[in-house]
């Protein structure tokens, strides 16, 4: 792949550098934030060979390219156009400007959750492997070993507020030790455990003639998030005020007491209130609703991901995980279903179609979703013939339904598919697979009957084909009898020669001169329409060094089919050179379905020379 042109070719459909907000790239995708998404050719762009799927998420505008081939591209496409070079980071802030607010709320959510998850994990997979040992007496539950590795598993989910204070504070902008410290205050050893109060008594004393719960908040979600967003303005607003040569002092200590005060006060009892109040909604809906809960959850989850909501979903299953009347995640096998069906109707659309760019995205993005990653399925395959998405919608919505009425949960959040079976609850392994069989193959089956109507990118016959012109008078040849095996051999690519009559050469097409050799025997043109060209004047004229040429073009130079390129001396490339036949070489001719070259012996500058078909450079299907 030529990288370089590949990126060119990019820039230009997207609306040039100066559409360009913000540039970076992840393990597989360009992801861009554009001033204006409008002025982006999306059809063109999915028309690439290079380009395995486009789409728009959560104010991003991403191109799919592949693994090893996007962070080339990307490389090219910052240095040649000039872009500042961004971190995903840097795109995720840039792109939230382009989102509502709802969906701009989900992201904050995901940037403050995401990079938890590793600890919930491992915390999940310890407590799942702990319980069924446990359960087969593989190990005493009252041995110092077993009560060691209870630690480990639970201590996440205890100082959940420490981490989510750290991991807030970044994205709200505040002192991420100040936060970590406020996670502290609410879990602090003076305050009864939540998860251990007896009787349903809550401890209070009297400060300042009013009452304060003491109660901590280990395993809660809200209180702490309010609570460092609460913080973060307090923080900043403090600085405003206090002298600079206080502010190390005075800005962390006034922070810490506000906050703490209001925290304890007033937001830890509201956050609770609001977050087992959610959790608890959830239960009643699962526990009520039953397998309806999963047809409806599993068939709507993909059109959530669409908008990018669904990065929020992470923060209501950390809060069913924490509370402990739930304790576990019933959400996520739901959503587990959802993913691997969309992967299922991927799958049926590769045996389906006829089109060869989308057989080979398809086996791919079906892989990638039964390990939990459904981008590359949905939005390259299955969202842009519709049926296939709504199979796997109603494929999400029947695995959804069997996971729920046979209780099937889990005990972390983050994985999905396959790698989902790492956190299921223990005794919930074979319905978990069960579902996954499910929602994959009813999808698949769904997709095969329902089948799709694939678009058909409908090109006028001018823009299919392209009519080269002579570029100068003179005696059509083969171009299998030009005396040199670098163009006889078509080591070049194909083409056709001309022995010369007058020593006038003109554009044959509307295009732009890519290369203009410092010796002017050559000269390389790009077609309007992709077709690259090289006029190469005589046989071993690159000896002469320039004599006998003159130039009328320079490199980067635009030219309409009959402008004048060069003018040389016929007469001295006979004394000097091996011959005055020149080759007119098509450099690409492995991207075109066909080329026809004409059969006239003797032709005129601007006469029809090469008909090419370029079915294959616009991507049609027939």
């Amino acid at each position: 792949m030529n990288y370089a042109k590949t990126a060119n070719e990019i820039l230009k459909l997207v609306g040039g550098k100066e559409n360009i907000e913000s540039c970076a790239h992840c393990a597989t995708r360009l992801r861009l934030v554009l001033k204006d998404e409008k002025k982006a050719d999306k059809k063109s762009l999915e028309s690439m060979n290079e380009v395995k799927g486009v789409f728009s998420s959560a104010g991003q505008f991403q191109i799919i390219l592949g693994q090893g081939i996007v962070n080339k591209v990307y490389k090219a496409l910052v240095e040649d156009a000039g872009i500042k070079e961004s971190s995903t980071s840097d795109a995720k802030r840039a792109a939230m400007k382009n989102m509502n607010p709802l969906q701009r709320f989900a992201r904050i959510l995901s940037n403050i959750f995401v990079p938890i998850i590793p600890a919930i994990v491992a915390s999940g997979l310890l407590m799942g492997a702990l319980g069924m040992s446990k359960t087969f007496g593989w190990i005493d539950g009252n041995s110092g070993l077993f009560t060691l590795l209870d630690m480990f598993s639970n201590a996440a989910f205890v100082f959940l507020p420490i981490l989510i204070a750290f991991s807030a504070a970044k994205e709200f902008g505040a002192n991420p030790y100040l936060a970590a410290a406020l996670g502290g205050i609410l879990i602090h050893p003076a305050l009864q455990n939540a998860w251990t109060v007896g009787g349903g008594i809550e401890k209070t004393i009297e400060v300042f003639g009013m009452k304060v719960g003491m109660v901590g908040y280990q395993g809660t979600v809200l209180p702490i998030l309010i609570a460092v967003w609460v913080m973060s303005h307090i923080e900043r607003n403090l600085r405003k005020v206090v002298p600079n040569a206080l502010d190390i002092i005075v800005t962390p200590f006034l922070t810490i007491m506000l906050t703490g005060f209001i925290s304890l006060l007033a937001i830890g009892p509201l956050g609770r209130l609001i977050g087992d109040g959610i959790s608890i909604g959830l239960q009643s809906i699962y526990s009520s609703a039953g397998a309806l809960a999963g047809l409806l959850f599993g068939g709507v989850y993909s059109s959530i991901v669409i908008t990018g909501i669904h990065h929020s979903f992470h923060a209501i299953e950390a809060g069913l995980l924490s509370n402990p009347e739930i304790g576990k995640n019933f959400l996520l096998p739901i959503w587990s279903m959802a993913n691997v069906a969309q992967g299922g109707a991927a799958l049926a659309v590769y045996f389906k179609t006829k089109d060869d760019k989308l057989k080979s995205i398809a086996v791919p993005a079906a892989t990638s979703c039964l390990l939990g990653i459904t981008e590359a399925a949905i939005f390259g395959v299955n969202l842009r013939l519709v049926k296939p998405f709504i199979a796997a919608a109603i494929a999400g919505a029947l695995g959804g339904a069997y996971v729920v009425f046979t209780k099937v949960a889990m005990t972390a959040v983050g994985l999905t598919g396959i790698p989902g079976t790492a956190i299921v609850e223990q005794g919930s392994m074979i319905n978990y697979m069960i579902g996954l069989i499910i929602a994959f193959g009813s999808a698949f089956i769904a997709t095969y009957i329902l089948g799709f109507k694939e678009k058909v990118e409908q090109k006028d016959e001018k823009k299919k084909k392209e009519i080269i012109l002579s570029p100068l008078k003179g005696k059509v040849m083969p171009i299998e009898n030009v005396p040199d095996s670098t163009f006889s051999e078509k080591i070049l690519g194909d083409g056709i020669a001309i022995n010369p009559e007058s020593g006038l050469i003109t554009s044959p097409v509307d295009g732009e001169i890519v290369q203009l050799f410092d010796t002017k025997h050559a000269v390389g043109i790009k077609s309007n329409s992709g077709v690259e060209l090289l006029i190469h004047v005589g046989i071993d004229t690159v000896n002469m060094k320039g004599e006998g040429f003159k130039a009328f073009i320079k490199t980067g130079d635009k030219v309409k089919a009959g402008d004048k390129l060069l003018d040389v001396d016929l007469d001295l490339i006979s004394k000097k050179a091996k011959s005055t036949i020149t080759p007119i070489i098509i450099t690409n001719s492995s991207d075109f379905k066909s080329i026809e070259f004409t059969s006239n012996e003797n032709i005129n500058n601007k006469e029809e020379l090469i008909n090419i078909n370029l079915e294959r450079v616009f991507s049609i299907n027939s």
